[in-house]
This record gives structure tokens, C-alpha cells and sequence, in this order.
């Protein structure tokens, strides 16, 4: 066993010294273009069928048979879109199948296959159009005309292309006049060469060569199509007319083989003539293939002789010697000599039966072949005037169009004449005829070149469908040929089968037999996978059942411990506000005692202030005045909260002072240190009450919001609550069904006897508690409606009706449910 698995070369399908690579352009492509891959797909079966290698299987690359084969359709394309078909590479490659395969890069001359011509410049670059021949016209003319083989010579271009022309030819089988001819040294010199195939271009030569060559196919210009040369093609001799009086013929064929369109005035009439020119075209052959008269019937007689014979039997003897009566071996010698006589009427039997059946089967296969022709004849007779109808179809489409194009023109010279009329009102008459003279000449030029130009595209369009339409007539014929000898094939096979033996139809009918049987066990096993589902859907409703119960409980305790942490918090405002409270009154308590101290001491400085009047002359007064001062000082430093200390300078001041100023001066300071003292305590008063309002709007706010919170966590716990009550109250029969059916689910007997009232109680308590006896009872009080709307709840209940012997009642209870 190998751990490593070697990667297997892909073996390159095309065997040909020359071959093709392209690319199309991108709007072009397969991926991109839908009826591009259509075509793509119809040529590469086609190929197949033929045992070719499909192109589909070789892109990029390709023979020259299977590309000419798939650029052939992609010109319809071109001719019914009116737009080329352009291509973003193409070259043509060589390839040695003698030497290694490794496929070279474009524009390398590296590999095996390689790059040999491209032609992808502007000024020839490949392309497809309504015009298209084959590729040896542009590939000829790029070998010629391009710059880059400017340094070779006419006799190395020449071998060039004819080896590329004898590679072409043996790909596609075609003959040399049905390919590009090459130019002659002259033609070359001159440059810019430009070739045509003389079959399209001069039809004598294909005719004077078909002469010669039985095989070679003839250009028919009338039907634009190849034939065989014993063939003869028929031309029409009529002479053209001029361009009016064609504007106005009936449909008819020229001696180029173009139908022309009629004027349009009558459309029935034009298309019966366009039907009955139709008939006068020679018809098209289609080649096939078929065996000589001889071989078909020596064949034939080959094959009936085989499937009617039959080998008689014989019985086996010996030589034996003869013996007289009475002798040994007597009795073997007679019976010996008659067993030669019967094998002598055996052979003779077998030969007849043999001859027999030989006549019949060829008389059946007569008979089969022709009704085979009948059907072809029938075939060829229901589509013999296919490529009339085609034609007369389009020929009626590109009148329509070329009415309305007409109608176009005339309405843009009716327009410019009229333009031209208002200019020319003024002019004279003669300049007025002028123009419509010429009016009339630009409407009849213009009809006749529109007329042409639709004539020659209803050609185009006719010659691509009807060469598609013959294909894919011989298709659908080949295939009728192929489907009527497959079936008389088969049928004359069933008939030479049953000369020998019989059908196997004990065994059909004991595979009919284990096909029942198994359809049976499928249908079973179904039955017992829907219930098996059923209950775990079940069991799933019982569990989201469940959880919808306890959500409103959930939610319920996550509310009451919302509430609680809010009288929490509800609790420390109203601590927070007490002390607040307390604050406040020990800030009014401090304030009385502060006024009863200054009460006290303005009392006190009244009395030492009458006091020092009265002793203006005592030194003991300067003390006194000193001591009230440092008392007065003291007292207000106090009340203020910032002692204040005398200092030496005002100490040694006061003596200094005249002894007559001193009351004066006392009055003065004490009412100075009374304005301040008022003054501060307004100001400290102001701020107490601002703090307290500031605290009180600030608690007030709190407890707004905390009562706001309060209540709604209140209404929704009691929404919550209501719900809860809701689903605690007495249930629907419906809903007790339901909650009935999801506790038999569980096999839960408490939750069953909740809703004793359901319909199934009976039957659910006995296959919850196994009770056999106690099921039959509850199902045959159920009566002749045995359907329990459950397949889990049948199930059981046929199980223990089962169990209970009562064999016919569970397959009632089956079937019922």
C-alpha cells in the first residue's frame, strides 16, 4: 500500500500538428453570454454524437474541425445581432505528438504545444461577422500583410500556408475551392492582400471540379449551401430591372438568389407569392450514410438465421461393427442404427423449424422496415414547405420593418420639405417644384436603399435559420429513424425470444412482492418516526410551558426585592433627613444663645461706657478703657469664631492719646464693632437659611424621585401580579385539553388530574398508570369515533388494547387514527 499517490498528467485531446487557441471578448464569453453557451453546448453534443472530440472538453484550444464548426454558429449570432463578434486572443499553435506534452504561454515560443501566429493587432485582428467564410481568408491575409514577416520571403509565406492549408484540410474535410485561394507572387508584391474561396466567389470552378471529383461538393448560389456534384444546381435566368420597377415587382428570386420584397400594399398577397416563387426553389439535399441493397439483406438474412435457429438434439452412438440375431451385442447394433435414423429426422426437424422461423422473423422485420419508411415519408411530407413558411414568417417580420423605416424616412423628407417650403414661400414656383422634384427623388432613393438593405437582411436571417432549421430537421428525422428501429428492433426480439423460452415472471412477481413489502415497512417506519417526533414536540411544549408559568414568580421576586432595596434607600433619606433636621435646630439653638451674648455684652458696654464719663480725669480709667476693649475683643473674636490678639502697638498708642478724647474715641470703636457684629450675623444667617433651603429643596427633590420610583415599581408588580392571579384562574376546555395532552407527554398522574374534565381523561389515566383493562373500558366507551388526536396517545392505547387481547379493537384504533 502506497502512502503517496502520484499526480496524473491530463492528456492533451487534440492529436493535430495545427491547432487553434482563442479567447473570447468578454461580452462574448460563455459565463457571460447566455446563447453564446447555448451554441457552445448544442456544437459540443453534436460533436460528441460523432465520437469527436467535444470542444467543450478541449477550450482553449481547438481543432480546426471543431472550431470552423462553432464559429459557423457563432455567424448566425453575428448576422441576427448585427454586431461582430470579437475575440481578446487568437492564435494558431503547433503541436509535436511525438515529444513531451507541456503546453507553452501565449506570445512564447516555449512548450509543446506553442504559439505560432497571433492575430490579435488592430489592423487584423480576428474577428466574426454576418460576412464570415472560415478562418483561412484572414489567416492567409495576416501570413502575407503583416509587418513582422516583412524579412521573409514569397516562396517561405507560401509554403507556410500551404502547410497550414493541408493541416486545415485534413481536419475539416473540405475541399481546396471551398478554402481560401492562395495569391500569386505578384498579388503579393503589390501588398495588402486580400483573398477570397472560389467557390463563393466563382461557382464555375466548384462546378468544373465536382466533374472531376463525384465527391466533392458544389456551391449552390441560389441556395447559398453546399451539394453533391450529381447534384446539378438549377439557377433562374431572369435579368434585374431597374431600381423602381424592383420596388414595385412581386416577391421573386433574382439570378443571385436573393428574394426581393414587393411594394407594401397587399400583405396577403405578397406572402402567396412569396409562397409560390418558395415552391420553384430547388430543395436541398441531405447526405447520408446507408449500406448497399446486397450487404443490407445478406445482413439481414444473417441476422434471422441467427435469432430463428435452433440446434435439434441428438442422441449419442458409436460405430459398431454389424452383428447377426443371436449374437453378442445384437441389441446394441439395432438400437444403435435406430438412434442414427432419428438424429437423421431431428436435423431434418430442426432445419424446417429453423427455416421457418427464419421467413417469419424476416417477414416481421419486413414489415417493421416498412412502416419505417412510411413514418419517414410522413416526416418529410409534414415538414416539406418548413423552409417556405420560414421564409415567408420573415419576410413578412422585415416588411413590417421595413414599412416602418420607410414611414420614418418619409416622415424626415416630409418634415425637411415643409421646413423647406416656409423658407422658399417667398421664391418662385419653379424653386417650389424643384424641391419637391427632389423630395420625391430622396423618397424613392431611399425606399430602394432600405428596400435592399431589409432584402438582403431578410437573406441573412433566412439562409442562418434554414440551415439551422435543416439541421435540426435531419436531427429530429435521424432520431424518429433511430427511435422506430429501436423499437421494431426490440419488438422483433421479443418475438424470436419467445420462439426459444418464456419470461421470468416468478421472479417479477417476487420482486412486485418485496417491493409491497418494503413499501409497507417504509410506510411503518414513517408512522413510527412521526410519533417519535410528536413526542418530543410535546415534551418541548411541556418544558416552554413551563417556563411560561414561572416567569410571572420571577419576575414577582425581582420586583419585591426592587422594593425593598427603595425603602433601603428610603430608610437613610429619612435618616438623612432627620439629621438635617437636628443640624438645623442646633444652628437656631446657636444662634439665640449667640444673641442673648451680645445682649448681655451691649449691656455691659453701656455701663463701662458711663462708667469712664464719669472718671475722665483717673488714670484708672485708661485701664478700664483698655480692659473693656481687650474684653470687648475677646467677645467678638469669640462669637466669630477667630481670636483676635492685641497687639504692643495699640497698647503703647492708648496712653498716648489726650485724656479728653479717650471717651470719644471709645464711642466711636464701639459702634464701629456693633455695625460689624450686626453685619456679620446678618451674613452668617443668610447663609445658615440659604444651606437649609439648599438641603431642603435637595431632599425634597430625593424624596419626589424616590416616590415616583416607589410607585412605579408598585404598578408594574401589580400588573405582574394580576397576571399571575390570570393564570391561576380557571382554564378553557381547549386549553385543559392541551395541558391534559402535555402531562401524558411527561406521564406525570398529578399534573393529568388537574384537568379531569378533558376528554381523553379515562384513556390517559390507564396508559399513564399501564392499566390494559382500564384503556379497553375508556376506548370502547368512546363508541364508533375512535380518532384521539394524537399519535402518541393511539399509539399507547393500541399497545395496551393489544396487551389486552382485543386484537380487533387496536387495529380499529390504528386504522382510525
Amino acid at each position: 500500500m502506497s502512502f503517496f499517490h502520484r499526480k496524473r498528467k491530463q492528456k492533451f485531446l487534440i492529436t493535430d500538428p495545427y491547432l487553434v487557441r482563442f479567447e473570447l471578448a468578454s461580452d462574448f464569453t460563455p459565463e457571460n453570454n447566455s446563447q453564446i453557451k447555448q451554441i457552445l453546448d448544442d456544437v459540443s453534443k453534436v460533436q460528441k454524437e460523432n465520437h469527436e472530440t467535444p470542444l467543450s472538453e478541449t477550450l482553449p484550444f481547438a481543432s480546426f474541425k471543431t472550431a470552423e464548426d462553432f464559429f459557423d454558429q457563432l455567424r448566425s449570432v453575428a448576422a441576427q445581432n448585427a454586431q461582430p463578434i470579437n475575440f481578446d486572443y487568437f492564435a494558431v499553435w503547433t503541436y509535436d505528438t511525438n515529444e513531451p506534452t507541456k503546453i507553452g504561454k501565449p506570445s512564447s515560443g516555449d512548450g509543446n504545444p506553442h504559439e505560432l501566429i497571433t492575430m490579435n493587432r488592430e489592423d487584423h485582428q480576428f474577428t466574426i461577422n454576418s460576412e464570415y467564410q472560415n478562418m483561412t481568408v484572414q489567416l492567409f491575409e495576416v501570413i502575407f500583410n503583416d509587418p513582422d514577416n516583412a524579412d521573409f520571403s514569397y516562396e517561405d509565406k507560401l509554403d507556410y500556408c500551404k502547410k497550414l492549408r493541408e493541416a486545415y484540410l485534413n481536419s475539416t474535410q473540405l475541399d481546396e475551392s471551398q478554402i481560401a485561394s492562395l495569391p500569386s507572387m505578384n498579388e503579393a508584391n503589390k501588398g495588402n492582400v486580400k483573398l477570397s474561396i472560389p467557390s463563393l466567389s466563382h461557382p464555375e470552378v466548384a462546378v468544373k471540379e465536382a466533374e472531376n471529383n463525384n465527391t466533392a461538393p458544389v456551391y449552390d448560389p441560389t441556395s447559398h449551401t453546399f451539394s453533391n456534384a450529381s447534384t446539378p444546381a438549377t439557377t433562374n435566368n431572369e435579368q434585374p430591372t431597374s431600381a423602381k420597377a424592383a420596388s414595385q415587382a412581386e416577391a421573386t428570386v433574382n439570378d443571385q438568389g436573393v428574394r426581393t420584397f414587393d411594394t407594401p400594399t397587399n400583405v396577403t398577397n405578397e406572402a402567396r407569392e412569396t409562397t409560390q416563387s418558395a415552391e420553384h426553389q430547388p430543395k436541398r439535399e441531405r447526405r447520408t450514410m446507408r449500406k448497399s441493397v446486397e450487404d443490407e439483406a445478406q445482413e439481414q438474412t444473417d441476422l434471422a438465421r441467427t435469432k430463428g435457429h435452433i440446434d435439434a438434439p441428438q442422441f449419442a452412438v458409436s460405430v459398431l461393427d454389424p452383428v447377426e440375431p443371436g449374437h453378442k451385442g445384437y441389441v446394441e447394433y439395432q438400437l444403435n442404427q435406430r438412434m442414427k435414423t432419428y438424429n437423421t429426422i431431428l436435423k431434418k426437424m430442426g432445419k424446417q423449424i429453423s427455416s421457418k422461423n427464419e421467413k417469419a422473423i424476416i417477414n416481421v422485420r419486413q414489415t417493421f422496415s416498412k412502416q419505417v419508411d412510411q413514418a419517414i415519408q410522413e416526416f418529410d411530407k409534414k415538414h416539406e414547405h418548413d423552409d417556405d413558411k420560414l421564409f415567408a414568417n420573415i419576410q413578412n417580420d422585415m416588411k413590417d420593418k421595413a414599412n416602418d423605416k420607410i414611414k420614418e424616412a418619409n416622415d424626415v423628407v416630409d418634415l425637411k420639405t415643409q421646413k423647406l417650403k416656409d423658407q422658399a414661400k417667398q421664391s418662385y414656383d419653379s424653386q417650389i417644384n424643384e424641391i419637391n422634384h427632389q423630395a420625391e427623388k430622396e423618397k424613392i432613393d431611399n425606399e430602394n436603399n432600405i428596400m435592399q438593405s431589409f432584402t438582403n437582411k431578410a437573406q441573412d436571417i433566412f439562409s442562418d435559420q434554414l440551415a439551422e432549421h435543416d439541421q435540426k430537421l435531419q436531427k429530429s428525422k435521424d432520431e424518429l429513424v433511430h427511435k422506430l428501429n429501436l423499437k421494431y428492433e426490440l419488438e422483433s426480439r421479443e418475438q424470436a425470444a419467445q420462439l426459444r423460452a418464456d419470461g421470468d415472471k416468478i421472479l417479477q412477481e417476487a420482486f412486485r412482492k418485496m417491493n409491497d413489502n418494503l413499501d409497507n415497512l417504509k410506510s411503518q417506519t414513517i408512522r413510527e418516526n412521526n410519533s417519535a417526533k410528536e413526542v418530543n414536540i410535546s415534551q418541548q411544549r411541556v418544558e416552554n410551558e413551563k417556563q411560561r408559568l414561572e416567569a410571572p414568580f420571577k419576575d414577582l421576586q425581582q420586583a419585591q426585592s426592587k422594593i425593598q432595596a427603595m425603602q433601603d434607600r428610603l430608610s437613610t433619606a429619612t435618616a438623612e433627613r432627620d439629621q438635617y433636621k437636628k443640624q438645623l435646630t442646633d444652628q437656631e439653638a446657636l444662634l439665640h444663645e449667640s444673641s442673648h451674648k451680645m445682649e448681655a455684652m451691649q449691656e455691659r458696654i453701656n455701663t463701662l461706657t458711663t462708667k469712664q464719663a464719669n472718671d475722665k480725669v483717673s488714670k484708672s480709667n485708661n485701664d478700664s478703657v483698655e480692659l473693656l476693649n481687650k474684653l470687648v475683643t475677646l467677645q467678638v473674636a469669640q462669637a466669630m469664631g477667630k481670636p483676635k490678639t492685641i497687639t504692643a502697638e495699640q497698647s503703647e498708642q492708648q496712653p498716648d492719646q489726650p485724656v479728653e478724647a479717650a471717651p470719644a474715641n471709645n464711642n466711636s470703636n464701639m459702634n464701629l464693632m456693633m455695625k460689624g457684629f450686626k453685619r456679620l450675623t446678618f451674613v452668617l444667617i443668610v447663609v445658615i437659611v440659604a444651606l437649609l433651603a439648599l438641603g431642603g429643596w435637595g431632599f425634597v427633590h430625593q424624596q419626589r424621585a424616590y416616590s415616583q420610583q416607589l410607585t412605579n415599581n408598585t404598578k408594574l408588580m401589580n400588573a405582574k401580579l394580576a397576571k399571575a392571579r390570570q393564570a391561576n384562574q380557571p382554564i378553557s376546555q381547549k386549553e385543559a385539553d392541551q395541558k391534559a395532552l402535555i402531562a401524558l407527554h411527561e406521564n406525570s398522574l398529578s399534573k393529568l388530574n388537574k384537568y379531569s374534565n378533558e376528554q381523553y381523561y379515562n384513556l390517559d389515566k390507564a396508559i399513564v398508570e399501564n392499566n390494559a383493562s382500564a384503556a379497553q373500558s375508556a376506548v370502547q366507551g368512546m363508541g364508533n369515533n375512535l380518532h384521539m388526536n394524537d399519535h402518541y396517545r393511539a399509539a399507547q392505547a393500541q399497545n395496551l388494547l393489544t396487551k389486552a387481547g382485543n386484537n380487533s379493537l387496536a387495529k380499529k384504533v390504528g386504522d382510525a387514527n
